[in-house]
């Protein structure tokens, strides 16, 4: 992504997390990227292409980050452990990115479809790992879709909550924890 679309790309999320996409306007997307509006229209047609382009590169980055940098652990529970600590870093850096994100999966929309197979395509690096450690024998046969989908929405929904309450963000201490409780379940053993 060149510098002034990731110029944009950050302010059109503070924008739209702040204002919601309906109510946000070219105007102040280019006045919060620091661009002129001719620049702003010159990479972006509407509202609607940077909102799709915010979705379709989010998603990118992060499978990107993701994909790049699994390869190097030995077994599945290692490689979901650091999609816990991606996707937390991912999520901290872009802290309105998973609000947004969020509150444009749901509804019958073209767009709305569109970025919910964006988003699958994302949790199929997820569902392949679990796969790996079925085969592994360190995971038992599951819903890959339901626990892939649960990953993420853990992810997203702890670095909520520790956004509005300012907690001390440890993407390290997040994944060992989902992982802990992942696998050993949060009730007494026999």
């Amino acid at each position: 992504m060149n510098k002034t679309k990731e110029k944009i790309f950050n302010a059109a999320i503070e924008v739209f997390s702040k204002k919601g996409f309906y109510k946000a306007t070219m105007d102040e997307i280019a006045e919060k990227a620091a661009v002129a509006k001719g620049t702003l229209y010159y990479h972006f047609k509407s509202k609607d292409d940077i909102l799709d382009f915010l979705i379709t590169e989010g998603l990118s980055l992060l499978k990107n980050e993701i994909l790049e940098k699994i390869s190097a652990f030995g077994n599945a529970i290692e490689k979901l452990r650091e999609v816990i600590v991606i996707q937390s870093n991912f999520l901290f850096k872009y802290r309105d990115f998973v609000i947004i994100l969020l509150s444009q999966l749901w509804g019958k929309e073209d767009r709305q479809n569109y970025f919910r197979e964006n988003l699958y395509e994302y949790l199929r690096i997820i569902e392949d790992i679990i796969d790996e450690g079925i085969r592994e024998k360190l995971i038992v046969e599951c819903d890959k879709k339901i626990i892939s989908s649960a990953f993420f929405g853990i992810i997203s929904s702890i670095l909520i909550f520790q956004f509005r309450n300012g907690e001390k963000f440890d993407p390290e201490y997040i994944a060992d924890n989902i992982i802990k409780y992942t696998f050993n379940g949060i009730h007494y053993g026999k």
